[in-house]
């Protein structure tokens, strides 16, 4: 860990987070940072091991960035990767504007209730009139210079940023805390913090490549990638709007059969994805797109006995199984953790053994006491916008089970991206009756809720690869968070100051290029919800505790299951991502990974398998390098090549 790469990542995280606005909303291309292995942040990497290291090699071989600097350099970008868009900015700024804009809709009765009880600081203003809303959504007019109401937006920031501040530092905290007992003592694969780390591998040695990328399976990956990417965008050369996208069409064929109230999706072709189901265990790339069918298969059975589900696998019975699920594998990972949770919660206290932590990025002192200091911070803003201390305590608990169950599937299950996260709102509304939120409290819920509610952006997952990889810091470990809590913050200043100068207040959030529309639909849909809360609770409480504890006792089952017969085949993470989006994306590459690996462990060598594990390498270097280069070619060409690879 270096100045130098502090500063390199500091360049680079202003330079993706002032960016990626314009380029996601304004331009409207492919996501720079729309899942968990962005490709802003990888191409850049790739971009200073095959053009910034190459020409200090030629100068000077000694000047050469090494991994750790490499690695730093990522560390930071990444965690800042949650603030530009979908984990962040995309819903903040529309949420908080849209409470006074929208409310004049003759359809929406917001101006009751909503807006009468928001407390002070959480809307951008109460009044249905505000010229600042307004010129939120509407934009400035052409030829004039668009200006952004700095003042009127005091509130909002410094009110919101607390809570920001607690949760994000809760968050790098829990990680590391965990990091030891997930790295060293379980073991985990960690297969999207492995690409970048073994591509560095050797960055300062003497070649002027790392000597990953020349071996040959390595290359055959990477020219096999390159020739069926440039086949998909193929059609764009010769006129088409948008290039290729390769799909198996499994909903087509089920279409009219008697497994149509499966309700399965087609199955893209994301090479990407296939290589990160290769690089994890079987045994859990099996579960991600098994239990993806077990839940169509269950919808089949409810059909077919005359009891369908509301709205199929899309419906409350589906979501509500995935509650208890994720609420069940969050406390059965910290039951597993407990003996190492007890030597932090010892080393706190000043009883445990000296030096224990010598070698962690965090102190446990500083991640057991900041946790704590941290998670009663979040309960008390919740209290003091009109909670009950239970209510808020409840709250906390159910996001802080989201959050460590995301980083598991990314760490365990080496996914894209994650969905179908916990609604702590809607769930603590619903099995109190209608009696948990206040009226002024059900609207910073409900706000709260969807702001943060895109999973795949979530900064746990990009926190815990972080800690990951300084396993490649040899020395001034501790510096790392300081780094990660400085790239936040620079994150957080450029992808403000963008969003709201060059999107919102330019062009207006109601032409941004945004095909959520989440400007409209979600701040609509949040309202509407605070709404019912707020007029009919008892009536828009329903609760399904039949699925609740269903999706709870089988997480329980499968996870006792694993733990007391080493062969039992199916690991239980995939039932806590066993929801239609974004399993729709991913089922059926992760079914491709799962089949080539589980061949070659049956008919091939132990040869074959690491030839095959550096093929996937080259596959998914290519496949980001590419997100990274057509990016670019659409920002000065204004040619838009459509989702041919998965970027979120």
């Amino acid at each position: 860990m270096t100045w130098r790469a502090f500063l390199i990542g500091i360049l680079g995280v202003a330079a993706l987070c002032y960016l990626t606005p314009i380029n996601d909303y304004r331009v409207g291309n492919t996501f720079l940072t729309g899942n968990h292995f962005p490709a802003g942040v990888f191409f850049f990497l790739f971009v200073l091991i095959f053009i910034v290291n190459v020409l200090i090699k030629l100068v000077r071989q000694q000047w050469a960035l090494r991994q750790s600097e490499l690695m730093l350099v990522t560390c930071m970008m990444l965690v800042s990767a949650t603030v530009p868009a979908s984990g962040l900015m995309r819903y903040w700024f529309p949420m908080a504007a849209a409470a006074p804009y929208l409310a004049q809709r003759s359809d929406l009765y917001w101006e009751d209730d909503v807006l009468k009880d928001v407390p002070d600081g959480i809307v951008l203003s109460k009044d249905p009139k505000s010229a600042a809303a307004r010129a939120f959504f509407e934009g400035t007019p052409h030829g004039e210079r668009a200006r952004v109401p700095w003042g009127s937006w005091t509130g909002v920031i410094s009110t919101w940023g607390v809570y920001i501040g607690f949760y994000y530092m809760a968050t790098l905290l829990l990680c590391g805390l965990l990091r030891r007992h997930w790295v060293e003592n379980e073991r985990l694969i960690f297969a999207l913090a492995r690409v970048p780390l073994e591509l560095t591998e050797g960055s300062e040695g003497p070649r002027l490549l790392p000597p990953l990328v020349l071996s040959k399976p390595f290359l055959i990956g990477v020219f096999i990638s390159a020739v069926f990417g440039l086949i998909r965008l193929s059609p764009v050369f010769f006129g088409a709007e948008t290039a290729w996208k390769p799909i198996v069409p499994v909903r087509t064929i089920l279409q009219g059969t008697a497994l149509e109230p499966m309700g399965m999706a087609n199955g893209p072709i994301y090479p990407i994805c296939i290589g990160f189901a290769f690089l994890v265990p079987s045994d859990v790339s099996v579960s991600i797109w098994l239990f993806y069918i077990v839940i169509g298969l269950e919808a089949l059975l409810a059909s077919s006995i005359g009891r369908p589900f509301e709205s199929g696998v899309w419906g409350p019975f589906i979501q509500w199984q995935r509650y208890g699920a994720m609420i069940a594998f969050a406390v059965g990972m910290v039951w597993a953790a407990r003996r190492h949770l007890v030597a932090v919660a010892r080393h706190a206290c000043g009883r445990g053994p000296k030096g224990a932590d010598a070698d962690e990025p965090v102190g446990y002192r500083l991640a057991f006491w900041g946790l704590l200091v941290c998670l009663a911070g979040m309960v008390g803003w919740f209290v003091w916008f009109g909670m009950s201390p239970w209510t808020a305590a409840g709250m906390v608990f159910l996001i802080m089970c989201a959050v460590l169950v995301h980083a598991r599937l990314i760490a365990q299950g080496g996914l894209y991206m994650t969905g179908g996260a916990l609604h702590p709102p809607n769930l603590l509304h619903s099995i109190t009756g209608g009696r948990a939120f206040s009226a002024a409290a059900a609207v910073v819920a409900q706000m709260q809720q969807e702001i943060f509610h895109d999973a795949r952006e979530w900064l746990s997952p990009h926190a815990m690869n972080a800690m990951r990889m300084s396993s490649v810091f040899r020395r001034r470990r501790r510096l790392l968070l300081p780094a990660l809590i400085a790239a936040l913050l620079v994150g957080l200043v450029a992808s403000g100051h963008s969003t709201l100068r060059w999107v919102h207040y330019d062009v207006g959030a109601l032409n941004a290029k945004d095909v959520h529309h989440s400007g409209r639909r979600v701040p609509v849909r949040t309202y509407n919800m605070a709404h019912q809360m707020i007029a009919t609770p008892g009536q828009s409480a329903r609760p399904q505790f039949a699925a609740l504890g269903l999706g709870g006792a089988v997480m329980a089952g499968l996870m006792v299951l694993r733990r007391a017969f080493y062969w039992w085949p199916v690991h239980p993470l995939g039932l806590a991502l066993a929801t239609p989006w974004p399993m729709a994306e991913l089922w059926f590459c992760f079914f491709l990974g799962w089949l080539v690996k589980v061949s070659i462990l049956k008919f091939g060598t132990g040869g074959t398998l690491r030839g095959a594990r550096t093929f996937f390498l080259g596959v998914i270097f290519t496949e980001t390098a590419m997100v990274g280069i057509t990016t670019l070619v659409s920002l000065v060409t204004g040619v838009r090549f459509g989702q041919v690879f998965l970027s979120g």
